[in-house]
């Protein structure tokens, strides 16, 4: 591996990537439930690889934006980093990262499922309100990265905008399938915006230790302890469901997760442990994952016959597959093994 390369995989925090794509598809996943017309398969898959290739640009050109933002307080505090080294010019990374976001913004908005048979089906206004909807998040998240680039060094404020960031994921996930109006009358509101606000949740705890990965300090212990509290949302919007198979997947994986903090905890004290445990959490974040796709669990069961033949299939085919645990527990696995060659901060 050149240098080179290896400076670009510094930069682009790739090891952290099958995280994004668990935290999608969880949406994705669940908007079959609500999909008032379902693609075939070929429309289906390649939405959702479109989906996964659009956020790795905008996170792999987030991230590369964020050291050339940091440029200067590297070149002070961490000259080791790419940039600063000289291993890859400032304007440079402005320019991948700048079209990295772009790209990811334009591939994301045309992966919601549109063809001439799709438009004959569902009706153009059906589709023009999924991709009104699925333009205005992928806008949103683009604009969010840039805001948290730009003044997460100035603001208190950075890590709220930075948990918005991995928030709205599961909701693209969705949006590019499903009839989000039907979703918002019928479905418990709590439950669907609990994984949502449980991403935010955690990614803000760890943004706020990540500040101290470079010896200014200690973490504060709240951050610390707020990290057990974050499944809580998962397990209120599980239990309030009342489906026990459903909320025995809640509860398997938040033990996964509790079990891997706790381990994390005890294998990297602070401060020297800082890192670890960032990078620890970051790949956590399937382990939740799992835990909220009990909310697919719950749904299948509410509507499986009640719906069209081919969505039907589809859900049928989901259950008895164990996409919702192996696909999770597969992007933690893969997390794991890319970050022996990637740094994931």
């Amino acid at each position: 591996m050149t240098a080179k390369l290896r400076a670009w995989l510094i930069l682009s925090r790739g090891s952290n990537l099958p995280t994004v794509w668990s935290n999608l598809f969880v949406g994705w996943l669940l908007a079959f439930v609500f999909a008032q017309h379902i693609p075939g398969i070929i429309l289906a898959t390649l939405s959702l690889f479109g989906l996964w290739l659009g956020v790795s640009l905008t996170y792999v050109g987030g991230m590369i934006l964020n050291d050339a933002f940091d440029a200067k307080w590297d070149a002070e505090h961490r000259p080791s980093r790419p940039i600063p080294s000289g291993l890859i010019s400032l304007r440079t990374a402005y320019v991948v990262g700048g079209l990295g976001l772009l790209l990811g913004f334009l591939i994301t908005v045309r992966s919601c499922y549109t063809d001439g048979r799709d438009a004959l089906a569902a009706g153009s206004h059906v589709l023009a309100a999924h991709r009104a909807l699925l333009v205005k998040l992928a806008f949103a998240l683009t604009i969010s990265v840039l805001v948290y680039n730009r003044w997460h060094k100035q603001v208190a404020w950075a890590p709220a905008v930075m948990g918005l960031c991995r928030a709205l994921l599961p909701a693209i996930g969705f949006c590019a399938l499903a009839d989000a109006d039907q979703a918002w009358h019928t479905a418990r509101l709590f439950a669907l915006i609990a994984h949502p606000l449980v991403l935010w949740l955690l990614t803000f705890s760890i943004t706020l230790v990540a500040r101290h990965e470079s010896g200014n300090g200690q973490p504060p212990r709240w951050a610390e302890f707020l990290l057990y509290l974050v499944p809580l949302p998962l397990l209120i919007a599980a239990s309030s469901l009342g489906a026990q198979p459903s909320l025995r997947l809640t509860l398997f994986g938040c033990a996964l997760y509790w079990l891997w903090i706790y381990r994390s905890n005890r294998k990297h004290p602070l401060p020297a442990g800082v890192g670890a445990r960032v990078s620890d959490r970051l790949a956590s974040f399937p382990l939740l994952d799992l835990a909220a796709n009990s909310l697919f669990l719950f749904y299948t069961a509410q509507m499986y016959g009640s719906e069209s033949t081919l969505q039907n299939a589809y859900l049928g085919v989901t259950r008895s597959s164990g996409l919702f645990w192996w696909l999770p527990l597969g992007c933690f696995g893969l997390t794991l093994l890319f970050r022996r060659w990637i740094p994931t901060t």
